[in-house]
């Protein structure tokens, strides 16, 4: 009986609880975070969060006024059309990634998660700008070749050289002889740049000034 009460009144408690206001429910889109949205399935959105002014630049009325299609990077539209004809099929976007088009005309990247409301041909999505991870994640390609290659030239510069004691020559694996230079060009990125270190400045000098007195 008396786990019957304390279930009525919890019940009671629920049932008296106010519904979410339109106005809290704008406030919860104005402070997302996230970039919060509702799109009809003619590609237009409806309903913008304000992070969307702060991620592109533009203002909801300028983002309004186009199809979401005509912000998406050219390299990324026919993806974007899929996947968008995925979710008004019933399906749902997790994790899609895009390029959007920002005012002062570079792309910021998007993470989307995405469901439609069939009833009323209506997408809701929550995007969020990963641009910053998205630029770390290519520096750390980069180093990566940029190490591969670095050791690959090691490798290849690793083996006992032959070079003749006279004039420095290198030979090759097919027994012709190159100057350093040339074999190091050859077989690595290397630029090389010539200069002259102080010991041989200092020799050069030398010889310059012995040479005037001749």
């Amino acid at each position: 009986m008396k786990l019957n009460l304390v279930g009525s009144e919890r019940q009671n408690k629920i049932e008296r609880m106010p519904e979410v206001s339109p106005l809290l429910q704008d406030r919860f889109f104005d402070l997302s975070i996230d970039m919060l949205c509702i799109a009809h399935f003619n590609g237009n959105f409806l309903k913008l969060s304000a992070a969307w002014e702060g991620a592109l630049g533009f203002t909801r009325e300028e983002l309004q006024s186009k199809r979401m299609f005509d912000f998406v990077h050219p390299d990324d539209r026919e993806r974007t059309l899929e996947q968008n004809r995925v979710v008004r099929a019933g399906g749902k976007a997790l994790g899609f990634e895009n390029r959007y088009l920002a005012k002062d005309g570079c792309y910021r990247w998007f993470r989307w998660n995405a469901i439609a409301d069939m009833d009323h041909q209506l997408i809701y999505a929550l995007a969020r700008d990963i641009t910053e991870s998205k630029q770390a994640e290519e520096e750390r390609e980069r180093l990566l070749r940029d190490l591969q290659t670095a050791l690959a030239e090691v490798k290849e510069l690793r083996e006992i050289l032959p070079i003749c004691m006279y004039c420095k020559s290198i030979r090759d694996d097919e027994n012709y002889w190159h100057t350093v230079e040339t074999y190091i060009s050859n077989h690595t990125k290397a630029q090389l740049s010539h200069g002259i270190c102080p010991k041989c400045y200092e020799k050069l000098k030398a010889e310059l000034g012995a040479a005037k007195h001749v």
